[in-house]
């Protein structure tokens, strides 16, 4: 039995369409990682690097992060550091976690602080500020 042409390119744009449609859905975002611990690797990768572009991805949306991570690439980027330890907690809030790193550099030992956050199942390195929230005025310190 002969199918006529225009029924076999039907048949060949939908499942064309599905499988471009099943790759979108299976691919991971290009922002955050999956595990703190894989947000940790990241920052470090992207430091020795001294790659902004993937710091920016790390850190949380919304975030402004151009000067600081202007400043971590100045005092740590491009120093070849290696992790002895990263001891990552997250013992108060589930969707934020506390990682002190330490290890060595070209320039000597290295250690820092960073705080990891969880948005959307994904994790971020606390880099920047989020934006202020117009609505909501500081509290004054002066009396009436």
């Amino acid at each position: 039995m002969r199918f006529p042409l225009h029924r076999g390119r039907r048949g060949l744009f939908i499942t064309l369409a599905g499988l471009g449609l099943l790759a979108a859905c299976s691919t991971t975002p290009d922002t955050g990682a999956d595990a703190p611990r894989a947000a940790v690797d990241a920052y470090i990768q992207a430091l020795n690097a001294r790659d902004s572009q993937a710091l920016s991805r790390l850190a949380p949306p919304g975030n402004d992060a151009t000067d600081d991570i202007s400043r971590r690439i100045e005092a740590n980027g491009g120093k070849d550091i290696r992790l002895t330890n990263a001891d990552i907690s997250s013992e108060l809030v589930p969707d934020v976690a506390a990682a002190r790193l330490t290890g060595t550099s070209s320039t000597g030992d290295y250690s820092e602080r960073l705080t990891l956050t969880r948005t959307d199942d994904r994790w971020y390195v606390v880099l920047g500020e989020a934006p202020q929230n117009p609505s909501k005025q500081p509290a004054s310190t002066s009396r009436p």
